[in-house]
């Protein structure tokens, strides 16, 4: 997992990880602010991408099917998106 400004257990937060139960067909993701995005530099995504997620919806699953991007994996490369990098 790569360095982050604030301390984040990745490798803690990846163990722990789940798919939702909840059944969902669409779902809305939140990504990091754009300043956040672009100290990252990520690159714009386009269609064909692969791209894949990890994240935290609401306790329980309550609410809205929203996602917040906690790690962005674009290709080869993972942002960690909580903070800014290291």
């Amino acid at each position: 997992m790569p360095a982050q400004s604030a301390s984040v257990d990745g490798a803690g937060l990846l163990a722990r990880a789940q798919l939702p139960t909840r059944t969902d067909k669409v779902w809305h993701i939140e990504l990091a602010p754009l300043t956040r995005m672009e100290a990252w530099k990520v690159a714009p995504l386009r269609d064909g991408d692969a791209v894949a997620m990890v994240g935290f919806t609401f306790a329980g699953e309550k609410g809205e099917p929203i996602l917040r991007v906690e790690y962005l994996m674009v290709g080869a490369q993972t942002y960690g998106l909580r903070s800014s990098p290291a």
